[in-house]
């Protein structure tokens, strides 16, 4: 039986898996309800308002720019690479590549077996890469 933890900013993206030894890794307002093995990763108002000001002045002076929220990912990385050093997991799914480029590198340091794959929204299935 392998332990598989699921990393996602947005719960939306996320498989249905239902065996249960899933664990999804979010942020503090999107809700999961089909698991209880759930961590949330809160941010700090600090973090929150830097972030909200430097999407601000990114709008201002690049016209065309999306939101990135650069703070938050960076926070959210950190937290989750500190959460599953601590936990073991044979597979870890992100959501998409920024995160998974932040967070896979950091984890194959410490431990060598961990596999990683990104959600396949087409077929709600897991692409390894």
């Amino acid at each position: 039986m392998k332990n598989i933890a699921m990393v996602a900013m947005h719960t939306k993206n996320i498989p249905y898996i239902s065996d249960g030894r899933e664990t999804i890794i979010t942020i503090e307002n999107e809700k999961v309800w089909y698991t209880a093995n759930t961590m949330i990763v809160t941010f700090p108002k600090l973090l929150v308002f830097n972030d909200y000001l430097l999407n601000n002045l990114n709008k201002k002076f690049m016209k065309k720019s999306p939101k990135q929220d650069v703070l938050k990912t960076n926070y959210f990385a950190k937290q989750v690479v500190s959460y599953l050093s601590k936990n073991r997991y044979d597979e870890v799914m992100f959501e998409n590549d920024i995160l998974k480029n932040k967070i896979l590198p950091k984890l194959e340091k410490k431990n060598s077996s961990v596999r990683g794959f990104i959600f396949n929204r087409k077929t709600d299935a897991a692409l390894e890469r």
